[in-house]
Parts: C-alpha cells; sequence; structure tokens
C-alpha cells in the first residue's frame, strides 16, 4: 500500500515524540510505500542519516518536508508558542499532502506525531481512510497523591485538564474521531476520553516501541552488592522524590544497596538535597550515558524502579526490562500498561506518603530476595515481545487489511 504519515515530530536516534514518528516510519517501510510529511527543520538530521545508512538510499521510504515562513512564525521560541505554530503547521501540512495526494494517490494517512488528542490533525480533509494515532494526552497525576508543586506546574496541570475536556469540543478534533476509520491510543486513560460513540473504532496500542532486542548480557557481579536504577527526566511529575525517600527509608538496614539516578531536569539539585548524607555513598547521580549505550549500561543493575505519575509510554522501562532488568512501578499510565499481567511489580496508587511506603516496601522485598528478582524477570519476559515497534506493527496491519 501507499501511506501517508503526518508526523511532524521525526527523527532518527531521539527519543519522545521525535523517536515514535521516526521508528514508525521505518518500520512500516518493511511492507508498504510510505511518505512521511515532516516538520522541515528536521531534514539536515534524516537526510545525514540516510546518506549513512545506504540499506534505505532508493528504498521505499520518502520525506516530505513542511516549513512555515519565519515572517508568520517569529514570535516562536523554543518551546513558547509551541501549540499554536503546531496548528499553523497542521494547515499547511494537509494543503501539501492534498497536492502530493494528486499525483501518488495514497490509499491510507495515519496520524503519528504529536502523540496527542488534544492537538488537532487536517488529514481528514484528504477523504481517503484515517488511522488516528496512537495518540495519548488523557494521563493525569493520580488524585490520591498530593505532590508538591510550584504554582507554574500546578497551573500546568489545571490547563492540562482544562485542554483534555475543550479538545472534544474542537471542530478539528471532533471531525477526526467522526471520519477516522480508527482511533489509536497509547494507554487506557486516554481511550476513557474518547466518546462513548467512538470507543467501538478505539483500540490501545502504545506509540513508543523498540527497533529491536537488545544483543548484551546482564553483567554478573561479586562485590555484594544491590544496585537500583532509577531513569528518566527530573522533573516533577515524574516523581523522583518518591523512589528516592522509599530508599532512604531502608538505607540504614541495607548498607550493601546503591540507588542510583539516571536523568538531568530542574528536579536534580532537590533531589540531591533531599539525599543529604547518603550522597556519593548509597545514593549517585550518574553522568548522561549516550543513547547506543543505554542497554549495556542497565545490564549492570539489580532492580529498576519506576515513580512516573502520568507517562503516556515510558522508554526507559521498555530498555530496561529488554535486558532482563526486574522493574517496579506505580500503577498509573504507560508503566501500568506495560506490565499488563505483572500484577506484582505494580505499586497500588495511594497518598503520597502511602506510595512512599509502598515503594520502600516493595524495594525491600526484591533487595532481599535474588529468587523473587528472578520470577519477577520470567513473568516480565512474556511481556517484553510486545515492546517491539514489530509487534505494534502486526495490529496495524490487521488495520490497514480492514
Amino acid at each position: 500500500m501507499k501511506i501517508l504519515l503526518s508526523a511532524y515530530a521525526c527523527e532518527p536516534n531521539k527519543g519522545s515524540e521525535p523517536g515514535v514518528g521516526w521508528s514508525w516510519a521505518i518500520e512500516l517501510v518493511k511492507h508498504h510505500e510510505v511518505w512521511t510529511l515532516t516538520r522541515d527543520n528536521n531534514e539536515p538530521t534524516i537526510v545525514d542519516y540516510l546518506e549513512k545508512h545506504p540499506e534505505y538510499q532508493n528504498s521505499n521510504l520518502h520525506f516530505i518536508y513542511v516549513g512555515l515562513s519565519k515572517k508568520l512564525t517569529f514570535w516562536k521560541k523554543g518551546r513558547r508558542g509551541m501549540r499554536l505554530f503546531y496548528m499553523l503547521w497542521q494547515r499547511k501540512a494537509v494543503k501539501v499532502a492534498k497536492e502530493w495526494h494528486s499525483k501518488i494517490q495514497f490509499d491510507i494517512v495515519q496520524h503519528i506525531t504529536f502523540v496527542s488528542y488534544t492537538q488537532p490533525t487536517y488529514m481528514y480533509k484528504l477523504g481517503i481512510p484515517l488511522i488516528w494515532g496512537p495518540v495519548s494526552g488523557g494521563e493525569n497525576i493520580p488524585a490520591k497523591i498530593k505532590i508538591e508543586m510550584t504554582g507554574k506546574e500546578r497551573l500546568i496541570e489545571v490547563v492540562r485538564k482544562v485542554s483534555q475536556v475543550t479538545a472534544l469540543l474542537t471542530p478539528s478534533i471532533r471531525k477526526t474521531m467522526k471520519s477516522t476509520e480508527f482511533i489509536l491510543v497509547a494507554t487506557e486513560e486516554t481511550k476513557s476520553r474518547i466518546p462513548e460513540k467512538y470507543q467501538g473504532k478505539t483500540r490501545v496500542i502504545p506509540a513508543i516501541g523498540l527497533e529491536k532486542m537488545p544483543d548484551v548480557q546482564r553483567i554478573e557481579r561479586n562485590d555484594g552488592k544491590i544496585k537500583i536504577i532509577m531513569a528518566g527526566r527530573l522533573i516533577y511529575w515524574k516523581a523522583f522524590d518518591i523512589g528516592l525517600k522509599a530508599f532512604l527509608q531502608i538505607a540504614d538496614k541495607h548498607p550493601n544497596v546503591e540507588l542510583h539516578i539516571l536523568g538531568e531536569g530542574n528536579q536534580k539539585p532537590a533531589l540531591q538535597k533531599l539525599a543529604g548524607k547518603y550522597l556519593n555513598k548509597q545514593v549517585f547521580f550518574d553522568p548522561p550515558v549516550q543513547h547506543d549505550k543505554i542497554f549495556e549500561y542497565y545490564c549492570q543493575f539489580d532492580l529498576f524502579v519506576n515513580t512516573t505519575l502520568r507517562d503516556s509510554g515510558c522508554m526507559t522501562m521498555m530498555e530496561a526490562m529488554s535486558v532482563g532488568l526486574p522493574c517496579i512501578a506505580i500503577a498509573a499510565g504507560g508503566p501500568q500498561c506495560l506490565l499488563k499481567g505483572c500484577e506484582e511489580s505494580q505499586i497500588s496508587v495511594s497518598d503520597y506518603s502511602g506510595c512512599v511506603s509502598n515503594v520502600s516496601e516493595q524495594m525491600e522485598k526484591l533487595i532481599c530476595s535474588k529468587e523473587t528478582r528472578e520470577k519477577m524477570v520470567q513473568t516480565q519476559e512474556a511481556t517484553v515481545s510486545d515492546f517491539l515497534i514489530s509487534s505494534k506493527i502486526s495490529s496495524i496491519e490487521q488495520i490497514y487489511n480492514s
């Protein structure tokens, strides 16, 4: 088939939204001829990658770069004004798509990025079968967990909740939901946001995934230590403070246990202060790791702890589980989806202090029993193959054919 992907964010060797756009494009091209509509500032990175990877040259992989006049968008600086810029880009993109459709005659158009049901796409105007998603955006910090937030962070959460409601009143989004053949959502929380009359054509398929399983082996250490890892952006809704406080409750009882934190963000100074006397003794903030070395990095640890509260995906957990690292996570958003069928790995949602206690209790249980950690890995192995983008494409193929 001739597939048109709408992927505003699409870059190789990147995480988050750009990684989603890229991974879907290069996986779909194994089965179809693919044209990817993307923002023009992605062109240098993509062209450079394609020049270094001859397997994609003269293939069925095509890119259509769409830009906006700087005279009209001089006000955009970084993330400031991004939503308006994105909406304007989508309007331009569908005009370009119509021109290409008149020449190529696409069979299907699929919207990939942004991965959000609260932001518009106009691809329904092409008049061909549209698949919307996977999209997310319905996830919220569980109401029970009252984490500390600045005034700005509270405002962000309020705006987020308002946008979840107003999105369903937006004409372009309502038209998309009505026109699309299938709505793909990343989590059950986002699925619950889709109106009841469209639930029959809504499927839960995580947006992110691994391109391939890593060819690495866990390191068997003989140093007598148990090493725990937490990884991700150090921002408020990732709630690294819950995991750190949970560890500090048991640190004195287990002097042979280390907690390593990998990531950068504005919460880092506060977390380092919270570590107190344990900093650089039992609590370590590791330097950044190159993306192509991340699997080897995870192989040195014994347990992965995730405390994120409204993540729609969680690539760090996928990467950790793919190397046989036992994972525990607060049962919310994307991590809960990844641990489906692994109830012993899910930490129930409670109030703040309850979450700290629950994480600490599970952490200590796994510290004390290598057998329990190994059993957890065996249970999680049954779900790891679903993390591959190729596995998700198998589901998409069934949708395409229908």
